[in-house]
């Protein structure tokens, strides 16, 4: 099996899967669920997956906005599996085990994510910018943290509580979620295309 039936294989699962954990999340919290930045960051990435199972299918080369959105779309995926592991399985009470393997969060917290950057590993893409994969993230944080300061919104994450914590614990929670994504882009980008297939 060659690179590109490989390619077509990983993406059309990884499409199987974020579906399978939206209409299992949809199930359970409905529209409001996309509140959440792991849905929001799955949605991305199904997207993209989606779009490049077509350029596959038609063996079209990316374009260079495709390359960007797709790296934006594994960057977030990655750091939401990192959220899980390093804050949420300790400032919730949900539990590690359930956080990974529970419900939708098995597809959009585990199973998607991990494929995703095994995915990025065989993709290659010339001249990626890190600021690009750290583009959903602060987009993201404006819009929720905006909501929060609004009270449109609750959360959804304890440390997007604004009234809950002092200013400062905002703004350090900020500067160290964009540090990590940032730190992801740059991981990323130097796996990106070193598994040959």
């Amino acid at each position: 099996m060659n690179s590109r039936n490989i390619n077509i294989a990983i993406n059309l699962l990884i499409i199987i899967l974020e579906i399978i954990g939206f209409l299992l999340v949809f199930n359970e919290l409905g529209i409001a669920s996309l509140e959440y930045y792991t849905e929001d960051s799955n949605l991305l990435l199904l997207i993209s997956s989606s779009i490049f199972l077509i350029l596959l299918l038609k063996n079209e080369e990316p374009p260079s906005w495709f390359k960007s959105l797709r790296f934006a779309a594994i960057v977030s995926t990655t750091l939401t599996l990192i959220i899980v592991l390093t804050v949420l399985s300790w400032t919730t009470d949900l539990g590690l085990h359930h956080l990974l393997f529970g419900g939708s969060m098995l597809y959009h917290h585990t199973l998607c994510p991990v494929l995703a950057i095994f995915a990025f590993s065989i993709e290659k893409y010339d001249k990626l910018n890190a600021i690009h994969g750290l583009c959903f993230t602060i987009i993201y944080a404006i819009i929720m943290i905006v909501l929060n300061i609004l009270k449109i919104v609750e959360g959804p994450y304890p440390f997007l509580l604004v009234y809950n914590q002092p200013v400062i614990h905002s703004i350090m929670w900020t500067v160290v979620i964009l540090a990590i994504t940032y730190a992801i882009a740059l991981i990323l980008k130097k796996v990106n295309g070193k598994v040959i297939i």
